[in-house]
């Protein structure tokens, strides 16, 4: 991942040996202030100032890139001065070197902090096929979100458009979202009448179902709130998430189907699981992904109808050794809890390789 810096510049200057009357000049000011800032090709967008009795001022301007602010104590000949500014650090020098030459002062003291806030010029993807990386180029960082069980950003990039990155791993992208919803949907059919989506928080899938079949009623359990907020905030799924058909649960998907079980909830055509490639509740290791999928598997079929469909996203399609194979792992836990098992494998372009998506049917 290459770094840069936001370039910012702000500038404390202390003047001592100043002459008390120009100091305690409101005049002086309301004319020095805005000149400084013209120096330095600030725009001023407000400003305000304050005299004391029986002496001193306090002041500042509001710029469009930050402020300039003073304060003075004429008796002591002295003024603090704080300039800080997002544009250019030689043009805000400028506004510092203007009042050094209109404040008469017998010495100053000049500090200089760099400020701003690192970005991404590329986010680094793992390919699992290559065991390589790919570069991916980041326009902007939009988001930047720890929540209790993982991490989650929001980056405008070159060639993917805004991507959803969880735990260092793409899981969606505007530019190719809709080439995987189709494929992990793909034994949806417009007699369905309701669908379960296991993960699926940012939307995607469930919107591309009503693409398919408008009248189909889909539940999302996904467990993690804040990946709901980020698709509605930044990924514009606020609309999905309103519509009547749409009905979404923060919680842990295994959790919601052994009290759906307990209680004899409701029975669906088809399940999509749609969770990240190490689910919250796996811990990443070969047997615990054995654990996790074969439970999941064999609650799924309690909410299928008979003939329902199951869909599973099984991962990259190739992998190096060493790499979890979660193709091969899933299709025999699938294969053994539903007797049978289809698969697809389809090029997803913000993954940089072939996905794997598996059916099955109860």
């Amino acid at each position: 991942m290459k770094k840069s810096r936001v370039k910012g510049a702000h500038y404390t200057i202390d003047f001592f040996g100043c002459d008390p009357h120009q100091l305690d000049s409101l005049d002086f000011w309301k004319k020095a202030l805005p000149e400084a800032a013209g120096a330095a090709k600030m725009d001023v967008l407000d400003s305000s100032f304050h005299q004391f009795d029986p002496q001193g001022i306090t002041g500042f301007l509001l710029l469009s890139s930050s402020h300039i602010s003073f304060h003075t104590w004429p008796e002591y000949n002295y003024v603090a001065c704080d300039i800080f500014s997002c544009t250019n650090g030689d043009d805000t020098k400028k506004a510092v070197d203007y009042l050094r030459n209109v404040l008469d002062h017998s010495r100053t003291e000049i500090h200089h902090i760099k400020r701003g806030y690192v970005t991404m010029d590329y986010f680094v993807s793992p390919i699992f096929s290559t065991g390589k990386k790919e570069h991916i180029k980041v326009v902007k960082k939009i988001a930047d979100i720890t929540t209790p069980v993982q991490h989650i950003m929001v980056l405008d990039t070159v060639p993917h458009g805004r991507c959803l990155i969880i735990d260092g791993l793409v899981q969606t992208s505007t530019k190719d979202h809709e080439t995987y919803d189709r494929a992990i949907l793909d034994k949806l059919s417009k007699k369905d009448k309701r669908i379960l989506i296991l993960g699926g928080g940012d939307g995607y899938v469930a919107d591309t179902a009503l693409k398919i079949n408008p009248d189909v009623h889909v539940t999302i359990v996904d467990l993690d709130p804040e990946v709901v907020y980020a698709a509605k905030k930044y990924l514009g799924q606020k609309k999905i998430f309103a519509n009547r058909n749409i009905h979404t649960v923060i919680g842990d998907a295994m959790v919601f189907m052994r009290t759906q079980l307990a209680q004899k909830g409701q029975i669906y055509d088809g399940i999509v699981c749609d969770l990240t490639d190490n689910p919250v509740g796996s811990n990443g290791t070969k047997k615990n992904m054995i654990i996790f999928y074969t439970e999941l598997c064999s609650l799924a079929k309690n909410f299928l109808e008979d003939g329902g469909w199951f869909t599973i996203q099984a991962g990259a399609t190739k992998v190096t050794r060493k790499y979890i194979n979660t193709v091969k792992l899933l299709t025999g836990i699938v294969e053994k809890q539903f007797g049978m098992v289809e698969r697809k494998d389809v090029l997803i372009p913000s993954f940089s390789e072939k996905n794997t998506f598996l059916y099955t049917k109860k």
